[in-house]
């Protein structure tokens, strides 16, 4: 009897000499053959439900940024969710961005703390491909990702080479890129440095003095080193530095004037003086630190990994990394500061078991510290979020193969969780205990074009800092109250096609999470972190399809449809996509590459997401501060209308050396605050000042961009 054809890629990953194994989202699975994956619908030849977004594809997109590279794939939606600070959320089957579990090489680097300005932060060069994974289970040691996972999967030297992108265009549009690869001539020694700077600057659609979308300035440098010792051994590591400041708010100033404004001009006597006849869509005439938002981020990452070959069918891995993240903020006045430092390590060991089974048992343990500190805070009598979070696991993993059309991963994590919030209380942890997540996943290949693909699974987090569900207005301040850790249940099904020449997936998932965290605003003195008393419920459908139609043509098509349950879509600080549609061309010919993406996005009711009783104007006619009957006028827009955006860009090749490009994002320069509404208004009970807030969004906060580059490889 022989091995089962469908257990080959696994036996062949444990037996490789060298093992180049440090990019698996698992580590059992093979990377020797990579197919391009570049049309919709195409899924990852592994047996959960994963996209991949090819390098080819990043360029496409110009993206810049990881929120651009990921943003409008399938079941994944990028949400903005404040105008001033831009914090980006990325939702994978509708879940949270605090549900979704980035990894760099299949380590999870990022934790909630970083994901909710570090999306912006992380940027594209060195990036060869990004697997997304959707739904509970889809990383053996990340439970905590209950939407999915993102892997960023860091480009392999496999020659010696050197890439440069330089671009620029609108509203300051500035991008560099560089990375370099080098091999030993023995080809035991490989080695890829990326580099990358890139900014944009504000942009104010409606000229009122108040950008709805900030500047941003980004700087990276990443190293990655593998070194094979002997036959046996391989050493992977990398090392990673990244600074990011992101600029809100008043246009035409730099940081320092709006900082220093606040000692300067002190505070105007209440929120109606800010615009001229107290009207947010008239010039901004209040100070300009009263709406500046800054936010400075600086990030290290160091992962070592060794790889041991055990004879013909086994390994055993370890893997260690750090992460030193700090913020430094000025939300209108309200400073706030965090150093969060997180520790992680992972021992596997993976071996063939007979002629069907593949088994792997392992350890992990995550050891996560935030402190912060804040001048306001203090001065408003306030306890600040430090914590300290411990996570240790053990996990097992089986997949077994018993034919050539089915093939089962069973897999089961034990986790001992505790977190403590070091200033709430002085009794010791608010969350100790232990939990059990486990999670199957079945492929079923019906013929060589057909296969059904089923999930079920449980997963599991810890809320941690009141930043990961909310932007940063604190005038009032903030609190935490949270005792129990979100859990999950979710399942999911996907029926695939492929051919040579087309690919189709059609998928479903559901997913409920009990106890999940959300910012309650009502009936509390300030706005406080806690878990709903309701279970939180979202089912995602969506189709993707492609096909190459011959003579350099290929189109690409996608839906998705996020159903978000009541009680979840009133823990929304801002509207997420309901419906949307993507359409894609692409053309080659010779030396030139043309491809363009049509973008539709549904209509939505803004009151099922908590946007009533908003205003855009603050008639405050006796002049007493506070609203009166009648004083806030003009409703702010509560159905949001459908729209679409076009995006194109065409390249052409100069020679083996050098390429040209020119394209144009938003090419009908739509956004919300130019064509709808400004996302500022006003709203407030009688006998209270009204409150000013920046997060009526629903549309796009940026314009159109027009950029041009060039490019050279050698």
């Amino acid at each position: 009897m022989a091995i089962s054809p469908k257990l080959w890629p696994a036996v062949a990953a444990l037996a490789a000499v060298p093992a180049h194994a440090a990019d698996q989202l698992e580590a059992i699975e093979v990377e020797n053959a990579r197919e391009r994956m570049e049309r919709e619908g195409q899924l990852k030849d592994v047996v959960q439900q994963t996209e991949v977004v090819t390098e080819q594809k990043i360029r496409d997109k110009n993206a810049g940024t990881l929120a651009d590279v990921v943003d409008q794939e399938s079941g994944v939606n990028v949400n903005n969710s404040c105008s001033m600070c831009a914090i980006k959320r990325v939702m994978i089957n509708g879940l949270k961005g605090e549900h979704t579990t980035v990894l760099v090489d299949g380590v999870p680097m990022h934790s909630t703390v970083s994901s909710y300005y570090g999306m912006d932060a992380i940027t594209a060069s060195g990036i060869e491909r990004v697997e997304i994974a959707r739904g509970a289970g889809a990383s053996l040691i990340a439970p905590e990702a209950i939407g999915g996972t993102i892997n960023i999967v860091t480009k392999e030297a496999d020659r010696d080479g050197l890439i440069a992108d330089v671009a620029g265009g609108e509203h300051g549009y500035r991008k560099a890129a560089v990375v370099g690869t080098a091999v030993s001539d023995d080809g035991a020694s490989r080695t890829t440095v990326s580099a990358q700077y890139d900014n944009q600057d504000q942009f104010d659609g409606d000229s009122n003095g108040v950008s709805e979308n900030p500047a941003r300035d980004n700087r990276s440098v990443v190293a990655k080193f593998s070194r094979d010792l002997g036959a046996a051994d391989t050493i992977d590591l990398r090392v990673g530095a990244f600074r990011s400041t992101t600029f809100g708010g008043p246009t035409g100033i730099d940081r320092h004037e709006g900082i220093r404004s606040e000692t300067v001009d002190g505070a105007s006597a209440d929120s109606g003086e800010f615009f001229r006849d107290g009207d947010v869509r008239k010039q901004w005439t209040g100070n300009p630190w009263e709406t500046l938002e800054i936010i400075d981020t600086e990030r290290e990452e160091y992962t070592l990994r060794w790889t041991h070959q055990m004879g013909m069918a086994g390994n055993l891995q370890v893997t260690g990394s750090l992460v030193d993240h700090e913020q430094d903020s000025y939300y209108e006045g309200f400073d706030y500061a965090n150093e969060d430092r997180t520790r992680f390590g992972d021992v596997r060991f993976n071996r063939a078991l007979g002629m069907s089974h593949l088994i792997t048992v392992g350890v992990d343990y995550k050891d996560e510290r935030m402190r912060s500190e804040s001048r306001a805070a203090e001065e408003m009598g306030i306890d600040g979020d430090d914590f300290d979070h411990r996570d240790l696991g053990v996990y097992f993993q089986e997949i077994w193969t018993p034919s050539r059309s089915l093939e089962v991963k069973l897999a089961a994590r034990v986790d001992r969780i505790t977190t403590d919030w070091t200033q709430k209380t002085a009794e010791g942890d608010e969350i100790d205990t232990t939990l059990v997540a486990p999670r199957a996943h079945v492929r079923w290949n019906h013929s060589a074009h057909w296969s059904s693909r089923f999930a079920a699974g449980r997963g599991y987090r810890t809320p941690l800092t009141f930043f990961e569900s909310d932007h940063g207005l604190l005038e009032d301040g903030f609190a935490i109250d949270v005792d129990e850790v979100e859990s999950s249940r979710s399942a999911s099904y996907a029926l695939s096609y492929e051919s040579e020449r087309a690919s189709a997936t059609a998928s479903v998932a559901h997913t409920r999470v009990e106890d999940l965290a959300f910012i309650e605003t009502d009936g509390v003195a300030r706005p406080t972190l806690r878990n709903s008393n309701e279970t939180a419920r979202v089912t995602t459908a969506d189709i993707a399809a492609g096909a190459e139609l011959g003579g350099g043509f290929r189109v690409d098509a996608s839906a998705v449809h996020f159903a978000y349950s009541d009680d979840y879509k009133q823990t929304f600080i801002v509207a997420p996509v309901e419906d949307r549609i993507r359409l894609q061309g692409a053309f080659e010919h010779g030396p030139w590459r043309l491809n363009g993406t049509v973008t539709w996005v549904g209509p939505r009711d803004l009151t099922e997401y908590g946007y009533g009783g908003r205003y855009n104007r603050w008639d405050d006619a006796d002049d007493d501060g506070v609203v009166d009957s009648g004083e806030l006028k003009d409703p702010k827009e509560t159905d949001a209308p459908a729209f679409f955006t076009v995006d194109l860009k065409v390249a052409r090749d100069f020679g083996e050396t050098f390429s040209g490009y020119i394209g144009v994002d938003n090419l009908l320069d739509y956004s919300q605050a130019g064509d709808e509404e400004t996302p500022l208004f006003y709203e407030g009970q009688p006998g209270e000042e009204a409150t000013f807030d920046v997060a009526h969004v629903y549309a796009p906060l940026r314009g159109r961009v027009l950029y041009a580059g060039l490019q050279a490889r050698y």
